[in-house]
């Protein structure tokens, strides 16, 4: 089913309209067959209902046309007799006239007023025999017809429904003579009762809530039915009430014809709907099979002058026209980007001989600069050189109040000679990292021996450099380094801390370990350097103080060569503020890796 839905477009929108209309249909006729249905049920119900109110008004009419008679009969001159026993038996007579006048197939008892039974007229079971008692059940003391609902007989067998009046002389209407009873067999009542309807119950509501008489259920019932009951009346029944039911297969079954013929008429209705659809379809579709075929042919021969054809002013004609439009655009990008390639080729010829030229212009230009700078520094060492060699033997030829100029000299010679020597070191961190000789350092011995030889220097000073190394370094706090080189970086850092700080102020040097490897701070709580200068402390000759510096003799580039060694060992150096006041350095290097192979890969290659 999904493969054929969306094989196309056009199935696509009879499948949707198809779908609308047979969920709108199918809503539609579901309405209209519940609604039919409910109607159908609804006119069963009062139809039952009107059969059971007629059905309780017929035993109604009847039990008030007994009483009317009772009334009447106790009101006979001929009652009297009951104070004398009937001894000439005209209440007997009397009763059984009535008897046969009225057709009761029930019978008609007398007692006195001591509740013996004087006379009657039972047609059905035969005479009571002799000193027969008025029944507990058939006393009744109210002066009009009291109805005695359904129980067995007391004078014979089978249930009845009897009425009872007492019976007062008519020589005086207060004196009570007796008691007059008229017994109905209950088969009376159930023929009145029933009729052609599947089932007719009678029950009794109040005081005791009972089913007095229902209809055998029907051998094909489903248990579903359809019910009326009787309206309640004052009178005589007014306990009673008549239950009429009926299965609803029976009321449903013409609904079979009513769901056949909806059907019918969705079938009917249906065909056309989808020719038209089909039809609205395929016009809708055939500018899009076009655009289609265009698409495919564009795509397989990679030519951009398919046009396709415009057959309408519509959304799909603008389509079309759009789509003519777009390939005409893309032709002509395509034209001018085969040519701007042409030209990007040729710029990029042209442009990769510049950058060879440049590059080869650049790698001459540092090669010189590392030649100068390292034929300056050989240059200037060798007549400083011959100068020292000079000034000590003029020392040995001189008047005696010439030294200080010679010290003088000397000095100078000595500054001259460093700043050689720092610029030979410089020249030779700018080449390869790869052409240093490492090895296994032990970084905690080698701090150990520069404090101890800046101690040395500065006797002064012994007491206020600490060392602190944290156990647990890793390897010992072993790395792969050359020492000469790392010597000389660590030493710049602890020799300006010592300088730039007066005997008795801390300069703490801290060994420990971070994932990264081993972490080394030299910081000291002298007067530090002002905020601005913290970034360009390891560029080239730089001081923060040139007044200062020029007392000292320093030459500015210890730090850079500090922080280009720390860089060709793979770590790195920064510098920051001692809160509350001094300066901090934290060099950072990679600890020695497990295996002697790891160690030989993580040594630093440019």
């Amino acid at each position: 089913m999904k493969a054929i839905i969306g094989s196309s477009i056009g199935r696509k929108i009879v499948s949707a309209l198809l779908a609308i209309y047979l969920l709108t249909y199918g809503l539609t006729a579901a309405v209209v067959y519940t609604g039919v249905r409910r109607s159908l049920l609804d006119t069963a119900a009062d139809n039952l209902a009107q059969v059971a109110d007629l059905k309780y008004q017929r035993l109604c009419n009847r039990m008030d046309e007994l009483a009317t008679d009772l009334t009447a009969w106790a009101q006979l001159e001929v009652m009297n007799d009951l104070v004398s026993g009937d001894v000439d038996r005209r209440i007997g007579t009397t009763l059984e006239a009535l008897q046969r006048l009225y057709g009761l197939s029930g019978g008609i008892y007398a007692f006195d007023a001591a509740g013996a039974l004087i006379a009657d007229a039972d047609g059905v079971d035969g005479t009571p025999p002799p000193g027969t008692r008025l029944p507990a059940g058939w006393g009744v003391t109210a002066r009009g017809a009291t109805l005695l609902d359904k129980h067995r007989n007391p004078l014979g067998a089978g249930d009845i429904v009897a009425l009872a009046i007492p019976v007062f002389g008519t020589f005086a209407p207060d004196y009570r003579v007796g008691t007059l009873v008229i017994a109905l067999p209950w088969t009376a009542i159930e023929t009145l009762l029933n009729g052609v309807e599947s089932r007719t119950t009678l029950v009794r509501l109040a005081p005791h809530p009972a089913v007095l008489s229902t209809a055998a259920e029907p051998a094909d019932d489903s248990g579903n039915h359809i019910v009326g009951r009787s309206l309640p009346r004052d009178g005589l029944l007014r306990s009673w009430q008549v239950v009429v039911s009926q299965p609803a297969s029976a009321v449903t079954r013409s609904l079979r014809q009513v769901a056949l013929e909806l059907a019918l008429l969705g079938l009917l209705l249906a065909a056309p709907i989808v020719a038209f659809v089909r039809w609205t379809g395929r016009r809708l579709t055939a500018p899009i099979m076009d655009l289609t075929q265009a698409v495919r042919a564009i795509s397989e021969t990679d030519r951009l002058d398919i046009q396709v054809p415009v057959t309408s002013r519509d959304e799909l004609g603008f389509l079309a026209r759009s789509f003519n439009q777009m390939t005409a655009g893309l032709r002509n990008a395509r034209e001018e980007r085969d040519r701007s390639m042409r030209d990007l080729e040729h710029l990029n010829l042209t442009l990769e001989g510049k950058v060879a030229d440049r590059t080869a212009e650049l790698e001459a230009a540092i090669t010189a600069q590392r030649r100068l700078l390292s034929d300056i520094s050989h240059e200037i060492k060798s007549p400083l050189a011959r100068l020292s060699m000079a000034l000590g033997l003029a020392r040995r030829q001189v008047e005696p109040q010439a030294p200080r100029h010679f010290d003088r000299m000397e000095q100078e010679i000595t500054a001259i000679a460093a700043l050689a020597s720092e610029l030979l070191t410089l020249a030779r961190l700018e080449g390869p990292a790869g052409a240093l000789q490492r090895a296994p350092v032990d970084l905690p011995a080698l701090l150990r021996t520069i404090i101890a030889d800046a101690a040395y220097e500065r006797p002064d000073r012994q007491g206020d450099m600490t060392l602190t190394v944290a156990p647990g370094l890793p390897q010992d706090g072993v790395i792969p380094s050359n020492a000469e080189l790392l010597r000389r970086a660590i030493e710049n850092v602890i020799r300006n801390a010592l300088f730039y700080t007066t005997a008795g102020v801390p300069v703490a040097v801290t060994l420990d370990a971070t994932p990264a490897g081993l972490h080394l701070a030299i910081a000291d709580k002298g007067p530090g350097v002002p905020a601005d200068a913290i970034g360009q402390l390891f560029d080239p000759f730089y001081r923060a103080d040139p007044a200062r510096a020029r007392d000292t003799g320093g030459t500015g580039i210890g730090l850079t060569i500090c922080k280009r060694v720390v860089e060709v060992h793979g770590g790195t150096v920064t510098a920051a503020h001692n809160v509350p006041h001094g300066l901090v350095v934290d060099i950072t290097l990679p600890a020695l890796p497990e295996t002697p192979q790891d160690w030989h890969a993580a040594t630093p290659q440019d």
